[in-house]
């Protein structure tokens, strides 16, 4: 007797009992969320390197963030397996001083060449637990985790030299604690309530027009502080993820100073010069 049904995506045919993949129609649809990293909370300690780096540096800017599954059949296989993948996408982002107008004094000031996170591979077991492998920028080897929790996302890790490199102090060091969060989102704040402190936040920057950050009141991540964001805000007052969601991930002691004045004009003179660059295409989700 012969059996022919869809499973999944798969055309599968049963023969006396025995299941085999005759094709694939199509793997699962992959799932696109945007982030914006949030500067308060996100620290690159940066050290090592020929002039012997030293120093904290933030992040300003944007990423896709890919997860999805493929099919893999091996030629022995009766059923075929899921495979978890995820990715970083759509890399817009910088390292910056906060607390100075001065330029970051590294040639990989644009954090994707950096830290090349859209090269590196991503794989998970738990959807909200992503682990990602690869080499920096400097062909240097680089771990990182992201947790998400709701709408934030929280990015830990480091690249470290091979126990076998005895030339290696050329090299700059990176360790990354850095928060992100979804758009939209009115939480300004980040006190794990939306409230009228998010909307005093917001009408103290209202009309901000130039790549205005999120704890500037930007909640849909479109560079302004407009009515708009009110909307969000007046739509979504309530209980929101608090960062004691991230117990014990070493969150709350990378927190840094807002960017000063000065700051935020060299974020928005680098953001400027990024766009001049070529974009990297977008994988498409779903």
């Amino acid at each position: 007797m012969k059996v022919v049904v869809l499973l999944g995506w798969l055309a599968v045919t049963s023969i006396a009992g025995e299941v085999i993949v005759d094709q694939a129609v199509a793997d699962p649809p992959d799932i696109l969320r945007d982030y914006r990293f949030v500067p308060s909370h996100t620290v690159v300690h940066v050290s090592g390197g020929s002039p012997g780096y030293d120093m904290d540096l933030s992040i300003a800017g944007k990423f896709g963030l890919v997860t999805g599954y493929d099919y893999e059949v091996s030629p022995t296989a009766h059923i075929p397996t899921l495979v978890p993948h995820a990715e970083f996408v759509d890399v817009h982002a910088i390292l910056f001083n906060p607390l100075s107008a001065a330029p970051v004094p590294l040639p990989g000031w644009d954090l994707d060449k950096t830290l090349n996170l859209t090269g590196l591979k991503g794989a998970f077991n738990d959807p909200s637990l992503l682990h990602f492998t690869g080499m920096d920028g400097q062909g240097i080897p680089i771990k990182l985790d992201a947790v998400s929790r709701g709408p934030l996302l929280h990015i830990t890790g480091m690249n470290y030299l091979p126990p076998t490199c005895t030339s290696c102090t050329q090299y700059v060091g990176y360790k990354i604690d850095a928060l992100a969060v979804t758009h939209p989102y009115a939480d300004f704040n980040l006190d794990g309530v939306i409230d009228s402190s998010d909307l005093a936040i917001w009408k103290a920057n209202m009309g901000l027009t130039a790549d205005t950050l999120f704890a500037q009141g930007d909640a849909n991540g479109d560079g302004f502080v407009d009515s708009a964001d009110y909307v969000l805000w007046r739509h979504s007052v309530g209980p929101a993820i608090s960062l004691s969601d991230f117990a014990n991930s070493g969150l709350e002691s990378g927190v840094v100073p807002e960017p000063t004045a000065l700051g935020l004009a060299l974020v928005g003179t680098l953001f400027v010069a990024l766009r001049r660059c070529s974009r990297m295409p977008r994988r498409r989700a779903g």
